[in-house]
This record gives structure tokens, sequence and C-alpha cells, in this order.
């Protein structure tokens, strides 16, 4: 039950709408310590709040972050519907001039690639790149994080030029940033994976993994929850490649910071 007592910094939150910035920084606060159960049921609840008060935003921003979410549990059925549904919000009701309607567009195409549906989600990175040429500056994180995901659908559409160009252009807008050794890292990986898809034998492969490892363990880098997830995205890999030391190091360290997390 809703009381009337009110602390000072939410009095001027609107109750016919979800607080969805207060949801986001929960829901970072549980991935920052890998608590999937606990997002899950985060997410379950705002989405029905979220529809209970007719709240089409917040609801889309909701399903935004369950199309992540289930990418990252796996779950094809449901994050296949977010997908969908949060589509048909953005087409019924004419939000497609901000920023925000590029991220859902980008995280539904690379969520739809991910599930099988590569070439189906090629009209939509197509539609996330429009909105931002639009709404954001060519040197802002989410047009790095465009390039990053839209490399790998062309990689797997044998696309391995256009892959490659992306790649790149994502390192550029990040290495003009601070704070995104781990972003590198990622790309870096993905790039020694899509030679390697090419030729086993190409020598770039190992160089590009020695770039990453000392990007992955700079002493600059912020140990936080995101930092782990970036680690664990990129440990299979250096397994992968026979980096066994390297593959031990960094999940050690994946799980060091969600336990003190």
């Amino acid at each position: 039950m809703r009381t009337n007592n009110k602390c000072s910094s939410c009095s001027k939150e609107s109750y016919d709408v979800i607080p969805v910035a207060r949801v986001i920084e929960k829901l970072d606060a549980l991935f920052s310590t890998n608590d999937l159960d606990g997002a899950g049921r985060l997410l379950e609840y705002w989405e029905r709040e979220a529809r209970n008060l007719s709240d089409t935003r917040g609801l889309l921003e909701i399903l935004n972050e369950e199309i992540g979410y289930f990418r990252r549990t796996a779950d094809r059925e449901r994050a296949l519907a977010a997908v969908e549904e949060a589509f048909e919000i953005i087409d019924q009701n004419a939000l497609e001039d901000n920023a925000s309607s590029g991220t859902v567009y980008l995280n539904g195409a690379t969520t739809m690639k991910a599930f099988g549906k590569v070439r189906e989600s090629m009209p939509y990175y197509a539609k996330a790149k429009e909105i931002y040429d639009r709404s954001l500056d060519q040197n802002d994180y989410k047009m790095a994080a465009f390039y990053n995901n839209i490399s790998s659908a062309y990689a797997e559409l044998g696309d391995t030029q256009n892959a490659e160009k992306a790649c790149y252009s994502a390192i550029a807008i990040l290495k003009s940033k601070d704070g995104y050794n781990g972003e590198i890292a990622v790309t870096l990986v993905n790039l020694a994976h899509m030679y390697h898809d090419a030729d086993p034998f190409d020598e770039r492969i190992y160089d590009l993994m020695e770039r990453a490892w000392s990007l992955l363990t700079h002493e600059s880098n912020q140990k936080d929850g995101n930092f782990a997830f970036l680690c664990s995205k990129c440990y299979p890999s250096f397994g992968f490649f026979g980096y066994f030391e390297y593959e031990k190091h960094l999940r050690e360290l994946t799980e060091k910071i969600y336990a003190g997390n």
C-alpha cells in the first residue's frame, strides 16, 4: 500500500508512470553482481506495472531492457516477442524521431541476429543508423555500439569488408574517449574471430588478442560490473585461441568483481 509520506528526492515523481531511472539503477546494481534471476524478476514486475498504468513510454523502456536481458539468458521466444512489441510501440506511437528509439532498433536488431534472423535484422540496423545520424554526434558512444553490433551481422552474412570497416569505426570512436578499454578489447576480439573464420592461420589474430589482453589488464580500468561483463565476453575467446593463462586470469577476475559487488 502506498503511503502519503514522500521523501524529498521522490516528491517530483509521477505516480502515473513507472520510475524508469530508478528501475534502471536497480537493474544495473543486479547486473553488477551477475544476479540474472533478480534482474528477471525486477523486469517482470515493472513490465506489469507499466501495463497497468498504460505507461507506453515506460513499457518501451522496460521492453528494451528485456530484449537485452533475454538475449543474455538465451531465451529466444521471449526475446523475439519483446522485440516485436517494442517495434510495434515505436511505429504505432510515431516515436522514431529520438535517439532512444534508435537504441531500441539497434538492440532489437542485435537480438534478432543473435537468434538466427540476421537477414531480417538488417532493415532495423538501418533504421537505428538513420535515427542516430539525425540525433547524435558522430563520435557519440552509441555510434560505437552501433558499429560494433552491425559488424557481427555483416560478418555472419559473409560481408567481411563492411564488417572490418565497422569494427574500426567503433574503435576510432572509443579511442577518442577515456575509459573504454574493455569495449575496445571486445571489438578486437571480434575482429580476431572474423579473421579466423576467413583464415585460421591469419597472423593478425594473435596481435589482436595480445592488444585486447593489454587493454583488459591496464591499471586504469575501473573494476565494476560492466567491466566484469566485458571480461566475461572475452575470456572464452582467449581459451579458444590457446591463451589459457589469460583465460584463467580473466575468468577469476570476473568472478572476483561479481563477488565483491
